[in-house]
């Protein structure tokens, strides 16, 4: 049986809990041990202890039972614990209503949550956070410790680079290219090419930074 232990103490994890308990009543067999998080003053997330700081990854990866879910919502520090601790063992937390078509790649640590939709030839990179109804047409390119947020909507075709993130409702026409490290605002539109590291906001989208 798998152990698994997540990352972070926030709103995520708490999310990512109840993905890993719908695969319980499915009867896959895994169980939730607990969570690491620097906050000490942290003890529980709903009703499963804090285990201790992030660090504490170190004491724990050498057993072959435990698999680790980074909960952490900030791309950046989802990278930073990634190549830190250099884990071989990440589960990839899929809810049991997204759709997931034909040909796609998931790969290692991402979570997937309820109600996303993911069409034919896509690609989601490791550790990549695809929120709660996001909509991911056929033959994406969702860079690693990338964050599509609720609701967010990329059509045919798009690509995402690595640490990138698309805010709340963002909708993003096909064949677009965005960047890596790039922030996109909630509700924004989409129309043209990101350059990496950029800010844009709005309808239709505007680099801001």
């Amino acid at each position: 049986m798998k152990k698994i232990i997540i990352i972070g103490a926030g709103g995520n994890s708490k999310v990512i809990i109840d993905i890993i308990l719908s695969r319980i009543e499915l009867g896959e067999k895994i169980q939730i041990m607990g969570i690491l998080d620097d906050d000490e003053n942290k003890k529980s997330l709903t009703d499963y202890p804090v285990l201790g700081p992030v660090s504490r990854i170190s004491t724990f990866r050498e057993n072959k039972e435990i698999y680790f879910v980074n909960g952490v919502g900030d791309n950046h520090t989802r990278k930073r614990i990634y190549e830190t601790y250099s884990i071989e063992q990440y589960y990839t937390a899929v809810h049991p209503s997204a759709i997931i078509g034909s040909r796609v790649t998931i790969e290692q640590g991402c979570v997937i949550m309820a109600g996303v939709i993911i069409n034919a030839g896509c690609s989601i990179g490791k550790q990549a956070l695809i929120n709660t109804g996001a909509i991911i047409e056929h033959d994406n390119r969702i860079g690693a410790f990338a964050h599509v947020a609720s609701g967010a909507v990329t059509a045919g075709n798009v690509t995402v680079g690595e640490c990138s993130m698309l805010g709340t409702g963002t909708k993003v026409i096909q064949g677009i290219s965005i960047g890596s490290c790039v922030m996109i605002g909630a509700g924004a539109v989409v129309i043209g090419d990101i350059r990496d590291n950029a800010t844009a906001v709005g309808v239709p989208v505007r680099i801001i930074k």
